[in-house]
């Protein structure tokens, strides 16, 4: 069992991916925490110091899977093709351990400006930094179609940040799909749009 700041850590994260730092209020996160209301002020003192530690929190958790991309984009002994399909398999297995996380930078990543920056300069550039240089030798490959690859970067992580309800919205729309395999299919799909390959 998660100690009371790393049990209000994970509260809070999902708190202000779902309602924002204006709708997460810190005797829900306490309730959802399973603590006493008073050890948000204990670990954090206030509100705004709370969201900063969980923004630490998301950067500790998207920092390997930056890595992690990093790594196959580098793989000098894969194809381009190979390496391009290795990477989005890569963020969509992140996003689907990690909703809360991918949540979280979605929500904040546009929401008052001061936040927005913090989200933008510690997870979106690095992560974007990570891959640029792999989807730039895409796009001058023909594998992908997009005048910038900060566009393609965009258009791909928005296919895959589906939402933690996907599976069951594609049983009602399509239930010969096996929902435990659809996040699975979903990212093959992707692959096989978004990446024109040779044949």
């Amino acid at each position: 069992m998660p100690d009371g700041r790393q049990a209000l850590l994970a509260a809070a994260t999902r708190a202000f991916a779902c309602h924002g730092f204006d709708g997460a209020d810190l005797r829900s996160v306490a309730a959802a925490a399973n603590v006493s209301a008073n050890l948000v002020r204990v670990h954090f003192g206030n509100k705004a110091a709370l969201w900063e530690a969980c923004l630490d929190q998301v950067v500790a958790i998207g920092l390997p899977a930056m890595a992690g991309v990093r790594e196959i984009a580098c793989d000098s002994t894969r194809s381009l093709g190979e390496r391009l399909g290795g990477v989005i398999r890569e963020i969509a297995a992140f996003y689907a351990a990690h909703p809360d996380v991918r949540d979280f930078v979605v929500r904040h990543a546009t929401e008052v400006p001061e936040r927005a920056m913090l989200v933008s300069d510690r997870l979106l550039h690095p992560a974007y930094a990570t891959v640029r240089e792999l989807f730039s030798a895409g796009i001058e490959a023909g594998i992908i179609r997009s005048r910038h690859p900060a566009l393609f970067f965009a258009l791909l992580n928005a296919a895959l940040n589906q939402p933690p309800a996907f599976p069951m919205l594609i049983d009602r729309i399509a239930p010969e799909i096996d929902p435990e395999a659809s996040r699975d299919l979903l990212t093959e799909t992707t692959i096989a749009t978004f990446l024109h390959l040779p044949q």
